[in-house]
């Protein structure tokens, strides 16, 4: 199921030119994951970093990423399983 959102995301935000929060929070909101789900929009230089939560029914997933163009990367996290959203690994390629 990760890799499946890793590539859907990656693809979409690949296509983003300047890619600033906002941009980025259109182009996950266009993908189906509603402004709830994403955490820590934050510029980054040129880049753009945010967290996606996709916990449901007591599991930990999350995925976090860097929307930067060509060097658009995606990758899993471990959130806490209950509770307000917060990132416990991030599991970086």
């Amino acid at each position: 199921m990760s890799a499946r959102h890793q590539e859907h995301i990656a693809q979409a935000l690949l296509k983003v030119a300047e890619p600033t929060p906002a941009k980025v929070r259109r182009t996950l909101n266009s993908l189906g994951y509603p402004d709830e789900r994403i955490h820590g929009l934050k510029q980054d230089g040129k880049s753009t970093r945010f967290h996606l939560d996709l916990r449901e029914n007591g599991g930990k997933l999350c995925e976090a990423g860097l929307a930067a163009g060509e060097t658009t990367e995606v990758y899993t996290c471990a959130a806490l399983a209950a509770g307000p959203f917060t990132v416990k690994t991030e599991e970086q390629p």
